[in-house]
């Protein structure tokens, strides 16, 4: 169905709706907060029907009203009566013939008698040549008038004899390169979707009682089961898994071992003002009457005008939905939980279309619209530490996304999406290319900051220094798309590849509070951080080696990047063999040797007919990988890595 319009009949605030499914809910004003039942604009009348050419020929003909003019001249009251000609009737318009024009009586006043020669007959047609504002607005519309007509029948003519058949029926000639770009960018975007481990429903705003302008989905029973990848990944969250923990028993009374599903929403409101907060819990088992009212240990709300149960209690209200769901939001927001205990929040125009697209079964999703929170970040964040954090996440985003969906997945493999709803201003597809090119740069600004970095502890240490390449290797294990109406990035690492990413980031994050960035870069004395000369030393540098459908090239290209050497992958030897340069990588070996790195790939082709090889060339400091055929042909010595 199409957008509809609706208007508030408090304030005539225009809200704009996406469909007619919202007709019958409750909403709340964003400008002056009424609450109010939302109607269909009321239907403009349609215009009457033209009455028919016989009922226009029975009317009665009004006599024309006396006609104002000037250079008025006297007539004699004997002078014979001059009847007013009729204004001439233009026939329609058919296909004449090529010789044939259509005529046009050019006579705009009644024609004096023949036998009238006087001067009066050319001073009044004089005197009409110089008032040039009405007659010369008639001369141009007859003109017009008659440009047009010889067009259309110049037209006939020309279509009479074959000469225009070409003109008017081609059709606009195709673009193959631009068809053939859009149709990659949906089959791209498919393939993107059916990566998704989950395929659930979109993430529910029943029972929120505003309009969200931050909304945060989780399963906290899935999150915190005592699985051993559950309970790791848990563990390296620290500080900020606790306070979550601490946060879901504070709003809900409950744990999150029983809370099937939480939905956290927040309205942001004026500026200097504390945000709403609502959430809406769905528990795992059932519940008894007895047992909420315990929890909520509060009174219930004498309320007569709604049949929806509604507690106060100290610090917030509850609207009991069914023996499973209850609500849990700001105690000034208890009258607004009774008028929604039904309907759902209507959602803001810019963070509909990405709510519809999220899936309320992944373990972790995140919606949020980015102009408002950026308004409001010194208020929310304003004296903690993620106000740093959340100014280079909105700045990394840019002012061309309006707002954001986040989510994540841990099981199989660790999937996270981005879904991007441009501005006004700007496309998806140029959202796609910007946030790729930034994401490019990402791994070497934090090898930058981290360079600058002191950790006390050995630990500590080594996961920060890796955090550069955990990046690189999260930009490998990222494809960007464009979808209808926003841009897709989509990551798939290995299962412990979120556990070590979230703790190397909150690592590197709580350093980086007590770093001086301003400061001179530290010289580094270790001589084990310098490139050795020979390439049989650089290959037995560290890597990170974690990689998960990367096509061939990238991860070949990460591993010589990361030993400072050149790597050259002989794309026609690849074609002689079968195999191409995109062939996915999927292979976890943690950190290892260069040379590990490139044999675990090697013995994916080892049983090959013609498998892949490493050619060393000391003399040109170059690493060479081929087939096994093309390097004997030209006479290359192959590297054993399998006895290195």
């Amino acid at each position: 169905m199409s957008e509809i319009t609706v208007s508030c009949p408090s304030c005539t605030a225009r809200l704009k709706l996406p469909d007619a499914s919202f007709v019958g809910k409750r909403a709340r004003c964003p400008r002056c907060s009424e609450r109010f039942v939302v109607e269909l604009p009321a239907a403009v009348p349609a215009a009457a029907p033209a009455p028919a050419l016989e009922a226009l020929e029975e009317l009665p003909v009004l006599p024309a009203a006396p006609m104002q003019g000037q250079a008025a001249r006297w007539v004699p009251d004997d002078a014979p009566a001059v009847v007013a000609a009729a204004a001439p009737v233009q026939p329609a318009v058919t296909a004449p013939a090529a010789s044939a024009l259509p005529q046009f009586d050019l006579a705009v006043a009644p024609v004096a008698d023949e036998g009238d020669t006087s001067s009066s007959t050319v001073e009044r047609f004089s005197g009409r040549r110089r008032r040039k504002g009405k007659n010369s607005t008639t001369w141009l519309s007859l003109a017009g008038t008659g440009l047009l007509a010889l067009a259309v029948t110049t037209y006939f003519w020309l279509d009479q004899r074959g000469l225009g058949t070409d003109v008017a029926k081609s059709t606009p000639a195709k673009n193959p390169g631009w068809e053939q770009e859009k149709q990659e960018e949906t089959d791209s975007n498919t393939a993107a979707e059916g990566l998704s481990p989950t395929a659930g429903k979109p993430v529910s705003l029943n029972h929120i009682p505003f309009t969200p302008h931050l909304i945060c989905h989780l399963h906290p029973a899935e999150l915190w089961d005592s699985n051993a990848q559950m309970s790791e990944f848990r563990a390296l969250l620290g500080d900020v898994g606790i306070w979550l923990e601490n946060f879901i028993q504070a709003k809900t009374r409950y744990t999150p071992q029983e809370i099937s599903e939480l939905t956290i929403a927040v309205n942001f409101g004026p500026r200097m003002t504390e945000p709403d907060l609502a959430v809406v819990v769905r528990l795992d088992e059932k519940q008894t009457i007895r047992d909420l009212e315990r929890r909520f240990s509060g009174r219930m709300r004498p309320d007569l005008n709604s049949e929806a149960a509604v507690y106060e209690a100290e610090d917030a209200a509850f609207l009991l939905v069914d023996d499973q769901t209850f609500v849990a939001a700001s105690l000034t927001l208890a009258e607004s939980l009774a008028d929604y205990a039904g309907v759902g929040a209507l959602a803001s125009p810019d963070m509909e279309a990405l709510i519809q697209q999220s899936d309320r079964n992944r373990h972790v999703s995140l919606l949020f619209d980015r102009e408002i929170v950026d308004s409001h970040r010194e208020d929310v964040f304003s004296g903690t530490n993620l106000l740093p954090v959340a100014d280079k996440i909105l700045f990394w985003f840019g002012s061309e996304v309006e707002s954001v969906c986040w989510s994540m997945h841990l099981e199989p493999d660790c999937y996270m999406e981005f879904l991007m709803h441009n501005s006004s201003d700007s496309t998806p597809r140029k959202v796609q290319r910007n946030l790729m090119a930034q994401l490019d740069k990402l791994p070497e600004e934090i090898l930058g900051m981290v360079r600058m970095m002191r950790p006390e502890t050995l630990g500590t240490r080594k996961m920060i220094g890796r955090f550069p390449a955990m990046v690189q290797a999260f930009r490998m294990g990222t494809t960007a798309h464009v979808a209808p109406g926003m841009a897709r990035m989509v990551t798939v690492l290995p299962q412990n590849a979120a556990a070590n990413l979230a703790a190397a980031s909150l690592l590197t994050w709580n350093q980086s509070l007590v770093t001086d960035f301003d400061a001179a870069l530290p010289v580094v004395k270790n001589s084990s951080t310098e490139i050795p000369a020979r390439l049989e030393d650089r290959l037995k540098m560290k890597v990170l080696v974690i990689f998960n459908r990367t096509p061939l090239q990238e991860a070949l290209a990460y591993i010589a990047e990361s030993i400072r050497t050149e790597l050259v992958l002989d794309g026609d030897g690849l074609k002689l063999a079968g195999f191409t340069q995109n062939m996915a990588q999927t292979i976890d070996l943690g950190e290892v040797t260069a040379l590990e790195g490139l044999d675990g790939i090697m013995q994916r082709y080892a049983k090959e007919s013609d498998p892949l090889v490493l050619v060393v060339d000391e003399q040109k400091k170059q690493l060479l990988v081929t087939v096994k055929s093309k390097a004997a042909a030209e006479g290359l010595e192959v590297y054993d890595t399998s006895s290195k």
